[in-house]
């Protein structure tokens, strides 16, 4: 999976390790070469907040929205955009005890796992999507 990074907000990103994650969970999640893109975008908390009201209908921040475009088994296309809010991971990071870029690859994995059809909606729904998290992020850090 390619991932086409934007920034609408200023952030130092981790872009070598948000590629290498994307192709990590793109190969798994399909069970091939994964061809497809999906755009990473990060924003501010305005502009954040703005696409949860207009497509979630909560007039709040949040830190990751996920949307797909297109199915995933078709190659050379964009799969989905994910959206991160810069301000909302740095204030996580902060909670967590962990660093920014550490946020960003967590929330990164999150958005692209919403993108191949996982959610949280009910408790079994949660517990796999964070095995999955944890599955795909110590992989990631086996494979520098």
């Amino acid at each position: 999976m390619q991932l086409a990074i934007f920034k609408e907000a200023p952030v130092r990103v981790p872009r070598q390790k948000l590629l290498a994650l994307a192709k990590i969970i793109g190969n798994a999640e399909t069970g091939r070469r994964c061809r497809t893109q999906a755009n990473l975008v990060f924003v501010s908390d305005r502009k954040m907040r703005t696409l949860n009201r207009d497509y979630r209908k909560k007039d709040a921040t949040t830190d990751v929205l996920s949307f797909s475009i297109d199915d995933v088994a078709t190659n050379d296309t964009t799969f989905g955009e994910i959206y991160i809010s810069v301000a909302q991971a740095r204030r996580q990071a902060t909670d967590y005890g962990a660093t920014l870029t550490e946020e960003i690859i967590r929330l990164t994995c999150h958005g692209l796992l919403h993108l191949f059809g996982y959610d949280h909606k009910r408790k079994a729904e949660t517990v796999l999507m964070q095995e999955k998290e944890r599955l795909y992020l110590n992989r990631l850090a086996g494979s520098r």
